[in-house]
Protein backbone atom coordinates (compact mmCIF):
# COMPACT_ATOMS: atom_id res chain seq x y z
CA UNK A 1 0.00 0.00 0.00
CA UNK A 2 2.20 3.29 -1.11
CA UNK A 3 -0.68 5.55 1.36
CA UNK A 4 -1.36 5.00 4.96
CA UNK A 5 -4.74 3.78 5.58
CA UNK A 6 -6.12 5.71 9.10
CA UNK A 7 -7.30 2.76 11.68
CA UNK A 8 -10.22 3.76 14.30
CA UNK A 9 -11.95 1.15 16.17
CA UNK A 10 -15.11 3.72 16.33
CA UNK A 11 -15.19 5.48 12.51
CA UNK A 12 -17.43 8.42 12.71
CA UNK A 13 -21.44 8.53 11.51
CA UNK A 14 -23.28 11.62 13.26
CA UNK A 15 -26.03 10.54 15.65
CA UNK A 16 -28.59 11.66 17.67
CA UNK A 17 -27.43 12.50 20.81
CA UNK A 18 -30.06 11.92 22.96
CA UNK A 19 -30.55 7.98 21.12
CA UNK A 20 -31.78 5.65 24.04
CA UNK A 21 -30.58 2.46 24.40
CA UNK A 22 -33.38 0.57 22.29
CA UNK A 23 -32.46 2.32 19.83
CA UNK A 24 -29.30 1.24 19.46
CA UNK A 25 -30.48 -2.59 20.51
CA UNK A 26 -32.95 -2.22 17.37
CA UNK A 27 -30.35 -1.18 14.96
CA UNK A 28 -27.87 -3.79 15.73
CA UNK A 29 -31.04 -6.71 15.64
CA UNK A 30 -31.56 -4.90 12.29
CA UNK A 31 -28.09 -5.03 11.48
CA UNK A 32 -28.54 -8.60 12.43
CA UNK A 33 -31.38 -9.23 9.90
CA UNK A 34 -29.39 -7.28 7.40
CA UNK A 35 -26.77 -10.31 7.63
CA UNK A 36 -29.42 -13.20 7.49
CA UNK A 37 -31.15 -11.83 4.62
CA UNK A 38 -27.96 -11.32 2.39
CA UNK A 39 -26.96 -14.98 3.01
CA UNK A 40 -30.53 -15.88 1.82
CA UNK A 41 -30.42 -13.66 -1.42
CA UNK A 42 -27.85 -15.55 -2.40
CA UNK A 43 -28.41 -19.21 -1.21
CA UNK A 44 -31.99 -19.24 -2.32
CA UNK A 45 -34.02 -19.03 -5.83
CA UNK A 46 -37.38 -19.31 -7.57
CA UNK A 47 -40.28 -19.74 -5.36
CA UNK A 48 -37.99 -20.37 -2.02
CA UNK A 49 -36.21 -17.48 -2.31
CA UNK A 50 -39.92 -15.13 -2.37
CA UNK A 51 -41.43 -17.45 0.26
CA UNK A 52 -38.18 -16.34 2.29
CA UNK A 53 -38.16 -12.55 2.16
CA UNK A 54 -41.84 -12.63 2.66
CA UNK A 55 -40.91 -14.43 6.06
CA UNK A 56 -37.79 -11.79 6.65
CA UNK A 57 -40.12 -8.71 5.85
CA UNK A 58 -42.53 -9.58 8.45
CA UNK A 59 -39.43 -10.15 11.03
CA UNK A 60 -37.95 -6.65 9.63
CA UNK A 61 -41.30 -5.20 10.52
CA UNK A 62 -41.32 -6.93 14.07
CA UNK A 63 -37.62 -5.81 14.49
CA UNK A 64 -38.22 -2.14 13.93
CA UNK A 65 -41.61 -1.94 16.33
CA UNK A 66 -38.76 -3.51 19.10
CA UNK A 67 -41.07 -6.87 19.63
CA UNK A 68 -38.55 -8.95 21.08
CA UNK A 69 -35.78 -6.75 21.79
CA UNK A 70 -34.53 -6.43 25.46
CA UNK A 71 -36.13 -3.60 26.50
CA UNK A 72 -33.34 -2.47 29.24
CA UNK A 73 -30.83 -4.07 27.62
CA UNK A 74 -27.67 -2.39 25.58
CA UNK A 75 -26.25 -2.23 22.40
CA UNK A 76 -22.94 -4.14 21.93
CA UNK A 77 -21.42 -1.49 19.73
CA UNK A 78 -23.31 1.94 21.45
CA UNK A 79 -22.75 5.17 20.46
CA UNK A 80 -19.34 6.99 21.36
CA UNK A 81 -18.03 10.97 22.17
CA UNK A 82 -15.19 11.96 19.45
CA UNK A 83 -12.45 14.28 21.15
CA UNK A 84 -14.40 17.32 19.83
CA UNK A 85 -17.50 15.81 21.92
CA UNK A 86 -19.76 14.57 18.91
CA UNK A 87 -21.59 11.68 19.76
CA UNK A 88 -20.44 9.24 16.80
CA UNK A 89 -21.65 5.83 15.74
CA UNK A 90 -19.49 2.71 15.42
CA UNK A 91 -19.41 1.66 12.12
CA UNK A 92 -16.17 -0.16 11.80
CA UNK A 93 -16.55 -3.05 8.67
CA UNK A 94 -15.31 -6.00 10.64
CA UNK A 95 -16.50 -5.31 13.96
CA UNK A 96 -19.08 -3.48 14.67
CA UNK A 97 -22.22 -5.14 15.48
CA UNK A 98 -24.22 -1.70 13.86
CA UNK A 99 -22.50 -2.31 10.65
CA UNK A 100 -24.61 -4.57 8.84
CA UNK A 101 -21.32 -5.25 7.06
CA UNK A 102 -19.49 -6.68 9.67
CA UNK A 103 -19.35 -10.45 10.57
CA UNK A 104 -19.02 -9.12 13.35
CA UNK A 105 -16.03 -10.88 15.08
CA UNK A 106 -14.73 -11.66 18.35
CA UNK A 107 -12.10 -10.13 19.66
CA UNK A 108 -9.19 -10.55 22.73
CA UNK A 109 -6.20 -8.88 22.90
CA UNK A 110 -3.76 -6.58 25.37
CA UNK A 111 0.16 -6.12 25.12
CA UNK A 112 0.97 -5.70 21.82
CA UNK A 113 -1.28 -9.20 20.72
CA UNK A 114 -4.64 -9.79 19.76
CA UNK A 115 -6.84 -12.79 18.32
CA UNK A 116 -10.49 -12.91 16.64
CA UNK A 117 -12.39 -15.69 15.93
CA UNK A 118 -15.46 -16.05 13.49
CA UNK A 119 -17.43 -18.07 10.63
CA UNK A 120 -17.73 -16.24 7.69
CA UNK A 121 -21.00 -17.13 5.85
CA UNK A 122 -21.55 -16.95 1.90
CA UNK A 123 -21.83 -13.04 1.57
CA UNK A 124 -17.81 -13.36 1.79
CA UNK A 125 -17.53 -16.25 -1.02
CA UNK A 126 -14.89 -15.51 -3.85
CA UNK A 127 -14.35 -18.94 -5.66
CA UNK A 128 -16.87 -21.61 -4.70
CA UNK A 129 -16.80 -22.13 -0.63
CA UNK A 130 -13.77 -19.88 0.06
CA UNK A 131 -13.27 -16.62 1.12
CA UNK A 132 -12.19 -14.19 -1.05
CA UNK A 133 -8.83 -12.96 -0.91
CA UNK A 134 -9.34 -9.60 -0.66
CA UNK A 135 -11.40 -9.75 2.68
CA UNK A 136 -8.40 -12.54 4.25
CA UNK A 137 -6.48 -9.24 3.54
CA UNK A 138 -8.81 -7.13 5.75
CA UNK A 139 -9.30 -9.81 8.30
CA UNK A 140 -5.33 -10.10 8.81
CA UNK A 141 -4.89 -5.59 8.79
CA UNK A 142 -7.64 -5.53 11.31
CA UNK A 143 -6.58 -7.81 13.69
CA UNK A 144 -3.16 -7.22 13.46
CA UNK A 145 -3.84 -3.29 14.42
CA UNK A 146 -5.31 -4.50 16.85
CA UNK A 147 -2.41 -5.63 18.41
CA UNK A 148 -0.45 -2.52 17.21
CA UNK A 149 -3.04 -0.56 19.68
CA UNK A 150 -2.91 -2.86 22.48
CA UNK A 151 0.85 -1.91 23.00
CA UNK A 152 0.66 1.89 21.48
CA UNK A 153 -0.61 5.04 23.34
CA UNK A 154 -2.44 6.44 20.89
CA UNK A 155 -3.92 5.75 17.12
CA UNK A 156 -2.03 4.39 13.93
CA UNK A 157 -1.96 3.59 10.46
CA UNK A 158 -1.06 0.95 8.09
CA UNK A 159 1.80 1.88 6.05
CA UNK A 160 2.59 -1.13 4.48
CA UNK A 161 0.79 -5.12 5.14
CA UNK A 162 2.16 -7.77 3.02
CA UNK A 163 -0.62 -11.25 2.49
CA UNK A 164 1.17 -14.72 1.62
CA UNK A 165 -1.83 -16.88 0.92
CA UNK A 166 -1.07 -20.53 1.92
CA UNK A 167 -3.98 -21.53 1.20
CA UNK A 168 -8.02 -20.61 0.64
CA UNK A 169 -10.24 -19.85 3.37
CA UNK A 170 -12.65 -22.18 4.23
CA UNK A 171 -16.67 -20.40 4.54
CA UNK A 172 -18.95 -21.27 7.02
CA UNK A 173 -16.00 -22.94 9.61
CA UNK A 174 -14.57 -21.76 12.50
CA UNK A 175 -11.43 -19.22 11.61
CA UNK A 176 -9.15 -18.02 13.77
CA UNK A 177 -7.04 -14.96 13.11
CA UNK A 178 -3.86 -13.96 14.97
CA UNK A 179 -1.44 -10.49 15.18
CA UNK A 180 1.10 -9.74 17.12
CA UNK A 181 3.68 -6.76 17.36
CA UNK A 182 7.51 -8.36 16.55
CA UNK A 183 9.02 -4.58 17.11
CA UNK A 184 8.48 -0.79 17.31
CA UNK A 185 11.07 1.86 15.77
CA UNK A 186 10.10 5.22 17.33
CA UNK A 187 6.64 5.71 15.46
CA UNK A 188 7.04 2.55 13.11
CA UNK A 189 5.80 -0.56 14.84
CA UNK A 190 6.09 -3.73 13.22
CA UNK A 191 3.51 -6.58 13.25
CA UNK A 192 2.86 -10.34 12.09
CA UNK A 193 -0.22 -12.60 11.97
CA UNK A 194 -2.22 -15.07 10.28
CA UNK A 195 -5.65 -16.65 9.95
CA UNK A 196 -6.04 -20.48 10.86
CA UNK A 197 -8.83 -22.77 9.69
CA UNK A 198 -9.06 -26.44 11.41
CA UNK A 199 -5.71 -25.53 13.07
CA UNK A 200 -3.52 -25.00 9.48
CA UNK A 201 -2.54 -21.82 8.42
CA UNK A 202 -4.05 -20.26 5.73
CA UNK A 203 -2.56 -17.30 5.35
CA UNK A 204 0.31 -14.69 6.53
CA UNK A 205 0.94 -11.35 6.65
CA UNK A 206 3.46 -8.57 7.84
CA UNK A 207 3.09 -5.41 8.63
CA UNK A 208 3.95 -1.60 9.25
CA UNK A 209 1.97 0.75 11.14
CA UNK A 210 2.80 4.18 11.69
CA UNK A 211 1.94 6.64 14.47
CA UNK A 212 1.10 10.09 13.77
CA UNK A 213 3.81 12.95 15.11
CA UNK A 214 2.84 14.95 17.86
Amino acid sequence: MDEMMPHSHLPAVGVADDEPSLAGVIAEDVAAWCRRLSSTLLEETGESLLGKLRAEADILRTLVDGEGSVVDGQPQAPPYRDRKGRLRNQTNPVTSARNPVAPPMALVGSDGESEFSVVLPIQYQGPPKTLHGGYVSVLLDETMWHAVRTALDGISFTRELTVTYERPVPLGVPLTVRGRVTSTDGRKTFAEGEVLAGGEVCARASGLWIAPRR
